[in-house]
């Protein structure tokens, strides 16, 4: 019998950086809210049994109300995200009894399911894993408008999610945050910061964050050249 586990998806964000009145996640993409894409994803993948949807404690109602428009049949249950990005994942796993969580940003609304079985399959090896694309420009570091020195790509990858951690030892690594010098940017690094290996799964070029209006202008022909193919 395989292990249980949960989804949390992260939909938690004020959207500040897209300039816009609404949380990201409710902002409309080809017709649907933002977090709506991916939960549709996991809501109809056979190894995911229950979703976590974690949004602004001021949306909880909103987003009761949208979910209601889709045929989800899997467990579904809403709850507030936190001040930071860490402290709704937080909420989300301490909201689950399952043995694996997997955790999802909504503003990555090209998940697939190959990316989630590919990720799930490394959990035979890891406690910890991350979807990844391997670096294909150049990186260089910058002080100001110069600029300075070139990084090697090689060693270098662009980190997604879905990411998948052993629930239990994920509640463990949240105690090291106050030992990082700033916020955790995802759960790998907590666990990281606990001594556990983290692995790489292969993500997608197009599971790309949204995060600003260019990104969701992208995302939208996306979308369209989807639905007229």
């Amino acid at each position: 019998m395989k292990p249980k586990t949960d989804c949390i998806i992260v939909a938690a964000g004020s959207g500040k950086r897209l300039g816009a009145k609404t949380p990201k996640a409710f902002i409309l993409l080809a017709g649907r809210p933002l977090f709506v894409h991916s939960l549709l994803v996991f809501a109809t993948h056979q190894s995911i049994a229950r979703i976590i949807l974690v949004v602004p404690s001021t949306m909880i109602i909103n987003a009761r109300r949208i979910v209601k428009k889709y045929p989800i049949k899997k467990e579904l249950s809403i709850i507030a995200g936190g001040q930071h990005r860490w402290l709704s994942v937080k909420n989300g796993v301490e909201a689950s009894q399952a043995e694996w969580v997997m955790i999802h940003d909504s503003a990555r609304p090209f998940v697939t399911r190959t990316i989630i079985d590919v990720v799930l399959s490394m959990a035979k090896k890891y406690d910890a894993v991350i979807a990844a694309t391997p670096e294909v420009d150049t990186i260089r570091r910058f002080t100001g408008d110069r600029a300075g020195d070139t990084l090697d790509r090689n060693g270098l990858v662009r980190v997604q999610t879905p990411q998948l951690f052993r629930r239990a030892r994920l509640v463990d690594a949240f105690r090291h945050t106050a030992s990082l010098s700033s916020a955790p940017t995802d759960e790998a690094m907590l666990m990281e910061a606990a001594g556990i290996p983290v692995g790489i799964a292969p993500g997608g070029p197009l599971n790309f964050k949204i995060t600003t209006k260019e990104d969701f202008e992208m995302a939208a022909t996306l979308l369209t050249k989807r639905i007229e193919s």
